[in-house]
């Protein structure tokens, strides 16, 4: 019962989040360039356009299996593989910051953030 309770409100909310979006889709869609690029601001204060619109960044995260620190991991480049040190929550956290002084910020992360590491694993998920 609790379970189905669950998905009810993730439905309602997927919903909800869904029909705000698509109702500023239109002043998203107005905003030109040149206002586009002035959303540098000071820390923690939403950021106007020229035509007074707020930015409003939508960032993602998914995939992160609890890579607390840096780690190697293969890229193909130039059709070639080439392993060098990426990930890790710090190094994120200091991405996020960055990012969120542009403008008021919305995170998201999208699934398999705890599991799928030695160190989840080990912990079960309490990292």
């Amino acid at each position: 019962m609790e379970n189905n309770a669950r998905r009810s409100f993730l439905k309602k909310a997927t919903l909800a989040g869904g029909a705000a979006l698509l109702s500023s889709a239109t002043s998203w869609a107005s905003t030109s360039a040149d206002a586009a690029e002035e959303t540098t601001g000071p820390t923690g204060k939403p950021v106007k356009t020229s035509d007074g619109h707020t930015v409003l960044q939508i960032l993602q995260t998914t995939d992160v299996h609890c890579q607390i620190h840096p780690h190697d991991e293969l890229f193909w480049e130039n059709d070639r593989a080439v392993f060098r040190k990426t990930g890790g929550y710090a190094q994120l956290a200091t991405y996020l910051r960055k990012t969120r002084k542009k403008g008021a910020s919305f995170l998201v992360d999208t699934g398999d953030m705890f599991q799928g590491s030695e160190l989840s694993v080990q912990t079960s998920g309490a990292a």
